[in-house]
């Protein structure tokens, strides 16, 4: 019979505090109503003091619509596709095989390169965890075959986050707002395409997140882009014997939840160029 009581009394609670909530946020919005009343009715009369505008108060039902959006970005819990990193790589069709495999025919190729994606991509994960996170998967992989026939493998690796990611629960009419950069990199030619360079392309996304965090409460790197820039030979003559000809383009994207009157695209932009310009 306790038990009973126990579940009555919780059940109870569920329908009593949203009711509760809801009931307060009446009350608040009849005095919004009311002043919005007076101050339209002083600015009509002409009088010579009308009253600031005030935000209308936030429904306590406004967490709740965006509920499953901000459940799947800000879980530490599982690897899900609101966070991924993009991994580009370009390699010899010979590089597919293993040792002593012989090679498929031309036709076949890109239908190869396909099922061999996958596996091919999983060994970035090893970059990722250097980087971002606790767990590493790939989600998703392509592959195609450019004009000089190697093999061009993309992949969306998805990843667990270490990172504090903030409370959007604290945040009252709030809105995901996103935002983009392209990451710097330090003098005339890109870092070359290896662990290194991706590594530390990871760990500068981070900063500029963890920098938004401590400013707007929370962020989530949602996408960090690792894409591959190739060197033509007339490049590749003017520049020292064995440079790498891979060179890396990266890029990050974030997501704050933000009340809209503090945070916007357009801010949330300027802010990324000037935390970019810090690194």
């Amino acid at each position: 019979m306790t038990g009973l009581r126990i579940l009555a009394f919780c059940i109870g609670l569920v329908v009593i505090l949203p009711m509760v909530a809801l009931n307060k946020w009446g009350f608040q919005m009849s005095m919004w109503v009311n002043k919005e009343v007076s101050r339209n009715e002083a600015m009509l009369d002409g009088a010579a003091e009308v009253p600031a505008a005030t935000p209308m108060p936030t429904s306590p039902l406004a967490w709740l619509r965006n509920r499953s959006e901000l459940n799947a970005l800000f879980s530490r819990d599982e690897i899900n596709p609101q966070r991924v990193v993009t991994v580009t790589e370009i390699i010899d069709p010979a590089d597919l095989l293993a040792p002593g495999e012989a090679g498929p025919d031309a036709v076949f190729l890109p239908l190869y390169a396909e099922a061999r994606a996958p596996a091919q991509l999983s060994r970035y994960c090893a970059d990722v965890l250097s980087a971002l996170g606790g767990r590493c998967d790939v989600l998703s992989s392509s592959a195609t075959i450019n004009r000089e026939g190697k093999v061009v493998l993309t992949g969306q690796l998805g990843f667990r986050p270490d990172a504090v990611l903030g409370d959007p629960s604290q945040v009252s009419d709030g809105q995901v707002i996103s935002g983009s950069i392209r990451l710097p990199h330090s003098g005339d030619l890109r870092p070359a395409y290896d662990q290194a360079a991706r590594v530390a392309a990871m760990q500068q996304a981070q900063a500029i997140c963890d920098a938004l965090r401590a400013e707007f409460g929370n962020c989530v790197l949602t996408r960090t882009e690792l894409n591959i820039e190739e060197l033509w030979i007339t490049d590749l003559e003017v520049l020292p014997a064995g440079t790498n000809p891979q060179r890396l383009i990266a890029s990050a994207t974030y997501k704050i939840y933000a009340n809209p009157a503090t945070l916007d695209r357009t801010r949330l932009g300027t802010r990324l160029q000037d935390l970019s310009a810090g690194l």
